[in-house]
């Protein structure tokens, strides 16, 4: 019964394709892209995705060229670090994050006790990753998704990100009128992708639904949980900038470095204001590493760094992280 459903679907779908759903696409085999769908909603099948939600993927895919024209035209220029701080963490955002964490105590205090991740961090991924939810991006992440998994770069990549989709909307969490994310594909107010959803994402407040779209409660718990679940630990901080002394040997620079916070004083690193490092903790393992191919601001960093950097490999985005955090502790 459930294969003579699949084929009348299909068979519905080439109907439904032969009208509006292509009726704007150029520069592209609609034909090929169709098939394309088609060998993809098998193996989905395969996989043990609904008739249903194949047949709504079926009627609703769309090829979208400016996902295809955003990927091939990603910035190769970098900016200064300098640069990248004054988009990513203006001062008004600083101060909205001061704001978001008062006004949010109450859910964040229960959570970080949870997950045993320290309210700032959460509020700092959240503003930097989707403006505090107000800016998760306005593409379809199926469209999108299947797009990429058509034509991208990393097609393999994308279609077990396209596949995860499907079972994200299998499984009730969001419909696909309200998959929206990124062009590519990361999603809601956390910007997971789908396999970091089915990985991570937490439905805190218990509806049914891990709604990182909609619901505060379920976006910081995610937060949280992917950052526990990759080695957080909640006793220390992030890292700090220093003063590095000009006998300093480049040599050390580098997370594969490690070396206790007694060692690094010994050496002759100090806090950016010229004061020793911390003494209470001096056993710390620690590493220094340096901005901008060695060149820029120098930065002593723990191991909660290194898990920020699984969530965004950027050393950009993860110093940005703690110096947001900072600002609002």
């Amino acid at each position: 019964m459930r294969t003579i459903i699949f084929r009348a679907l299909f068979a519905a779908t080439i109907v439904i394709f032969s009208g509006n759903a292509f009726a704007n696409i150029t520069n592209f085999d609609q034909s090929q892209f169709r098939g394309w769908l088609i060998e993809f909603a098998k193996d989905a099948e395969k996989q043990g995705i609904s008739s249903e939600t194949i047949y709504l993927f079926l009627k609703n895919a769309e090829f979208l060229p400016r996902v295809i024209e955003l990927d091939r035209r990603q910035p190769h220029a970098t900016k200064t670090f300098a640069q990248y701080i004054q988009t990513v963490i203006p001062e008004s955002r600083i101060e909205k994050a001061k704001k978001e964490i008062k006004e949010n105590q109450e859910i964040l205090d229960k959570i970080s006790k949870k997950y045993n991740v320290q309210p700032r961090f959460i509020i700092s991924l959240w503003a930097i990753e989707s403006d505090f939810g107000r800016n998760m991006g306005g593409f379809s992440i199926v469209n999108s998704l299947a797009t990429l998994a058509y034509e991208g770069r990393r097609a393999e990549f994308f279609k077990k990100e396209l596949l995860n989709a499907l079972k994200i909307i299998d499984d009730g969490h969001i419909d696909f009128d309200h998959m929206k994310g990124s062009w590519a594909g990361a999603m809601g107010q956390t910007q997971f992708m789908p396999s970091s959803f089915l990985e991570l994402a937490v439905d805190e407040n218990n509806d049914g639904k891990r709604d990182i779209w909609g619901t505060r409660e379920d976006a910081f718990a995610s937060i949280a949980n992917y950052l526990s679940k990759r080695g957080w630990d909640n006793d220390t901080t992030w890292g700090r900038e220093v003063k590095l002394p000009s006998s300093f040997d480049d040599k050390l620079l580098g997370r594969e470095t490690q070396k206790t916070l007694e060692e690094w004083s010994k050496i002759g690193v100090k806090k950016i204001n010229g004061h020793s490092l911390p003494k209470s903790r001096s056993d710390l393992k620690a590493s220094v590493i340096k901005l901008e191919d060695g060149k820029g601001r120098a930065f002593l960093v723990y191991s909660n760094y290194n898990t920020i950097l699984k969530w965004n490999r950027s050393l950009y985005f993860a110093t940005a992280v703690g110096l947001i955090s900072d600002s609002i502790k």
